[in-house]
């Protein structure tokens, strides 16, 4: 082990204060591991970084245990996929416990980033994320990543980034990271997986805002001449758009504009790219290839298949965070 005196040394470093991020320290902690720190941009981003507030979508257990499994056979990814269906239902009751879901459902905005954060904070006493990892460089036995501010010396690394949005950065341009993730982990030898697909999201204002199809839900989508788009609406009422994107896609390029529209409020939509299939290439335990680094979240590559189905990043975080704490925690 390196003796430089100014350097913080911990078993394990946590790369990224999003929902992935802090579910697994919140795991973490609920095991007794308490040897880690998280380094990401600042506190300040954690909840303007936002789109994992355990948001339900509507998605039923069933129905996505059925998309994981549909994504999953586009791909040989089955014995992950599986991994995810065997455990959902013990994550959903564990979440259960702090987090008060409805029943058969995902979530219901219970509870958002700043609002876990507050939660780790609470049980550990005095929480805190550090400055953002500018570079990683590996030696015999351990990790050397610097900060902007300090040098952090561990055994272990989770990449835990939302990075695949930042192939998009001209459209995510709240993103506050700097350093892409992917770099890093690339020059650490780790495998990455980037593949063509990329998922449009129907429902982006002309604002560039991203609309959640559960928020929709009230809303009549309509065309130019105000003719309601009969399945996407349907689908909006069902709760259930989410696992029907090209569905919904297909019908607004059927027609010049769209428009969602309740009350007074008229919203033009512009389908965007949302997300870029790939990452960091994982096996079933959210190892990479590289010996103590894992992935976990949309940073990750080896869940979803050719298709990331509604409610499939949930899953997959709650569940792998699990998985991959057991990893961790053993001597």
């Amino acid at each position: 082990m390196t003796k430089n005196p100014t350097a913080i040394n911990i078993d394990t470093l946590i790369i990224g204060a999003g929902f992935s991020g802090l579910y697994l320290a919140n795991v973490l902690l609920d095991l007794g591991y308490k040897n880690f720190i998280i380094a990401a941009p600042d506190q300040a981003t954690v909840s303007d970084k936002s789109y994992y507030d355990f948001r339900s979508r509507g998605v039923r257990q069933d129905s996505m245990k059925s998309s994981i499994l549909k994504a999953g056979k586009r791909k040989s990814n089955c014995q992950l996929v599986n991994v995810l269906v065997n455990g959902i239902d013990d994550e959903l009751t564990y979440l259960n416990s702090f987090a008060k879901l409805k029943p058969s459902f995902i979530g219901a905005q219970v509870i958002n980033p700043q609002g876990l954060l507050l939660y780790l904070k609470n049980k550990t006493g005095d929480y805190q994320t550090r400055d953002e990892v500018i570079s990683i460089e590996k030696q015999s036995g351990h990790f050397i990543a610097k900060t902007t501010k300090q040098t952090i010396i561990s055994q272990k690394i989770v990449f835990c980034s939302g990075g695949n949005r930042a192939e998009f950065s001209k459209i995510f341009s709240e993103e506050k990271i700097q350093n892409n993730v992917f770099t890093i982990a690339q020059r650490l030898g780790c495998a990455v997986i980037m593949l063509d697909k990329i998922m449009y999201h129907p429902f982006y204002s002309e604002k560039g805002v991203c609309l959640p199809s559960d928020s929709l839900a009230d809303f009549r989508v309509v065309n130019e001449k105000g003719q309601e788009l009969k399945k996407t609406n349907e689908l909006l009422r069902a709760h259930n758009a989410h696992h029907c994107f090209d569905e919904i896609l297909a019908e607004l390029k059927k027609n010049r504009s769209c428009f969602a529209v309740k009350g007074k409020t008229k919203i033009k939509l512009i389908p965007q790219p949302h997300y870029r299939l790939g990452g960091l290439k994982i096996d079933k335990a959210g190892r990479t290839n590289q010996k103590n680094i894992y992935a976990l979240g949309e940073c990750a590559c080896g869940m979803h298949g050719l298709g990331r189905i509604g409610g499939c990043a949930l899953s997959e975080i709650i569940v792998m965070a699990r998985v991959i704490a057991q990893q961790l925690v053993k001597k």
